[in-house]
């Protein structure tokens, strides 16, 4: 398989995160182990569209679920799309391979009174808490009052962060910047935050985010962080620091916020991404309104 010129071609120019990169060389590793293993030591060139199809079925068989799959074939499309456009294949195999169906899910998020009793823990403001638990509740403040993603905190640093306009800037997808409002107390917090963090940050290190050694923090490090505060409050289901994203976006519904105004905040790039929090809005209604009717 051709790939390093496709990874530059991510890197560069599609300005891919390096998680994304990650799960582009997984999925096309898996696939090349796959026809290497099936078909024999084969070049690009070879390759037909029966043979990802046989692919697909093998990963339908193995009980892998359509989202993952949906995700691999959209790693494989894009790696035959940049063939094609370099010349480097005849033809682009896959253009005819359709996505699976999924069962819609809605996103998951955790109740006003739920994020009200985790966060009411927060006393960052006490000199006597150390600085792991300070971070910690800082992670977890961030996430809901802003909906960034995990990525997007990770790589937030102090300049982002503007105490006189109240303001964080956040880089999202494809390093695109938006400007996210915070509120008062959260910019309290920071600014304690970041006294604290100043006593055990390592040289060079600006990102906000740091571990109990100074570093720089890293995603596994933040899904930690969630998954502890969500389980002590009795959260069931997934935990992951993404479910905050969803409950910063359902919550702002809920009181009242228009979809255009909560797409600016999460850095979507078309409303359609944020029309799913409408649904969510509507089966609330439903079991309000189930719960409450007397004919219910």
């Amino acid at each position: 398989m051709i790939r390093t010129t496709f990874y530059l071609y991510l890197q560069s120019i599609k300005r891919c995160s390096g998680h994304t990169l990650c799960a582009y060389r997984s999925d096309l590793g898996q696939f090349e182990s796959f026809i290497q293993s099936t078909y024999g030591n084969i070049s690009d060139s070879e390759l037909t569209t029966p043979m990802v199809r046989s692919w697909l079925a093998s990963m339908v068989e193995s009980g892998l679920a359509p989202t993952s799959i949906n995700r691999k074939l959209s790693s494989l499309k894009a790696y035959f799309n940049f063939l094609k456009k370099e010349k480097l294949h005849p033809e682009g195999i896959t253009g005819k391979i359709a996505s699976l169906r999924r069962p819609k899910r809605l996103p998951v998020s955790v109740s006003q009174s739920q994020m009200k009793g985790i966060l009411e823990t927060n006393t960052s403001a006490d000199d006597n808490i150390p600085f792991s638990e300070s971070r910690d509740l800082m992670v977890m403040e961030l996430l809901y009052c802003t909906g960034m993603r995990r990525s997007e905190l990770l790589g937030l640093k102090l300049d982002d962060y503007n105490a006189s306009s109240l303001t964080l800037r956040v880089r999202g997808k494809g390093n695109k910047q938006r400007i996210i409002p915070i509120l008062p107390h959260l910019s309290l917090l920071l600014d304690d935050y970041i006294v604290r963090r100043s006593k055990v940050v390592s040289a060079g290190v600006r990102e906000i985010i740091v571990t109990n050694q100074g570093k720089k923090a890293y995603p596994v490090f933040i899904y930690r962080i969630v998954n502890h505060y969500l389980s002590q409050a009795g959260i069931k289901g997934r935990k992951s620091p993404h479910i905050l994203r969803h409950t910063f976006a359902t919550h702002l519904l809920n009181e009242g916020a228009d979809l255009n105004t909560i797409k600016e905040l999460l850095g979507h790039a078309s409303l359609a991404a944020t029309q799913i929090y409408t649904h969510v809005g509507i089966e609330r209604l439903k079991t309000i309104y189930k719960q409450a009717h007397p004919r219910a």
